[in-house]
């Protein structure tokens, strides 16, 4: 649901004329995925509302930052793609200007499995099949932009052949940036309450990425 208010304002004397000031529509959700999902008990007050604005999910790649590690990666593929894997020349990567936006994808598990198979193949053909375990001492995950939880995925050329094929970045990290670049996403999704879905013309909920 949403509800745009107006405003009505008519100039005091000794100025002349009326004017309609609207503002930022608000919403009002109760996706079952999102925080307050339930109310507390009382249907009445369950979900939860937003502005239909585009937020910008926020990583640091400063020294101590958990999530470090994810943040030089996302910075990489943005500025310097000729230095990610998959190898592509052409390589534009979504998620950092309002023209080309992430959007969640929430109800399709086969695709999202689907976008971490592509990753994982990129990791495994790039660093070997223990990539995981090949630096001593250290437990790595594939990690891959855009995320296996959006519809800009790795397998996004499967699903729509308008898009082009390996237009992604993945990398394998330490596991422990990994979980708190995860942990951060979760987190600004369920504040920001960005909703799934994506249509073709319409951005539904659409979110991008600051790197500090």
């Amino acid at each position: 649901m949403a509800y745009e208010p107006f405003v009505k304002l008519t100039f005091p004397s000794p100025y002349t004329g009326r004017v309609s000031v609207g503002f930022l529509a608000g919403r009002w959700d109760t996706a079952s995925y999102l925080f307050n999902k339930t109310g507390g008990g009382n249907p009445k007050k369950k979900g939860g509302a937003a502005l239909p604005v585009v937020p910008a999910l926020p990583y640091s790649s400063k020294t101590g930052a958990p999530e470090r590690a994810v943040a030089q990666h996302l910075r990489d593929a943005h500025t310097n793609p000729g230095v990610t894997k998959p190898v592509n020349t052409r390589k534009a990567v979504p998620g950092f200007d309002l023209k080309h936006t992430l959007h969640r994808l929430q109800n399709d598990g086969d695709r999202v499995k689907a976008n971490r198979r592509a990753a994982i193949a990129t990791c495994v053909k790039y660093w070997g099949a223990n990539y995981a375990t090949s630096v001593p001492g250290v437990s790595r995950e594939c990690d891959e932009y855009p995320f296996a939880s959006t519809y800009e995925g790795a397998a996004q050329s499967k699903y729509d052949q308008t898009k082009p094929k390996d237009n992604f970045s993945a990398r394998p990290l330490p596991k422990a940036d990994n979980g708190a670049g995860g942990s951060i996403l979760k987190i600004f999704m369920d504040r920001n309450r960005i909703l799934g879905g994506f249509s073709s013309g319409a951005d539904i909920d659409a979110y991008i990425v600051s790197i500090s």
